[in-house]
């Protein structure tokens, strides 16, 4: 596998405008696919067309809500790559396996790829190991199982790697608090980001302390420190 294919930007912006903003009809979404695939398949290793091609349809029909559709073609993706190739995507498409099979009952899918995805959770950043935990909450809820304990040192690790308060007891209702306040911390770090786009050096340092002064998560305030450093190096080189 050439993971530098796989991993580079490979649908050029206009179509990717067209995928996702157009209200174009999904067979021609599709077709659009197909055929940028075709023009530059002779610059591509096969097999990680094959990825690219699949993993895009696959979220076209995603967005469609043609779950059982997407799904096929997500299988095709993880049948034809290994974790270590692209783990992003890799543990993505596995939470949209997940996710697709619970919403159509199919439990017993989603128990089959919930299992591939832990069984490969070294591999992932203790965040993606979260989704996915999260991900097994809302499928034994569903589907009226118990709780696997032997789950419980993942989210004792994700706890200790990346410095949440919450203390493991019950480990369902641990999973939930971690996810809604990992969701809060990353929306309000992504428009503080946004922000810093602007050229007020001055204030968007204070909204990064700001934020590193009020953050639950250990990991964001490190991140947050580490930025507003940066930062003042910029600034007191203007």
């Amino acid at each position: 596998m050439n993971r530098e294919q796989l991993q580079k930007d490979f649908f050029p912006k206009e179509v990717m405008l067209k995928l996702f903003r157009d209200s174009t009809h999904l067979e021609s979404k599709i077709k659009l696919i197909n055929d940028y695939i075709d023009e530059v398949r002779d610059s591509y290793d096969e097999d990680v067309l094959q990825i690219i091609q699949n993993n895009q349809i696959a979220h076209t029909y995603w967005m469609s809500e043609q779950y059982a559709q997407a799904i096929a073609h997500f299988e095709i993706v993880v049948e034809n790559m290994e974790p270590e190739d692209y783990p992003s995507n890799y543990i993505l498409v596995l939470n949209l396996l997940i996710r697709g099979n619970r919403l159509l009952s199919n439990y017993k899918e989603a128990e089959k790829w919930i299992a591939l995805a832990f069984g490969n959770s070294k591999i992932y950043h203790p965040f993606d190991n979260l989704i996915i935990l999260n991900d097994y909450a809302d499928l034994i809820a569903d589907s009226g199982q118990a709780f696997d304990e032997s789950h419980n040192p993942l989210i004792q690790s994700i706890i200790d790697e990346l410095g949440f308060p919450e203390k493991l007891k019950d480990p369902v209702d641990t999973i939930r608090s971690m996810n809604k306040s990992h969701k809060y911390w990353a929306r309000k770090l992504t428009s503080i980001e946004a922000d810093s786009l602007k050229p007020d050096l001055d204030l968007t340092i204070k909204e990064y302390e700001e934020y590193a002064a009020s953050c639950e998560i250990e990991w964001y305030r490190n991140y947050v420190k580490n930025t507003i450093e940066r930062l003042k190096i910029k600034k007191a080189q203007v």
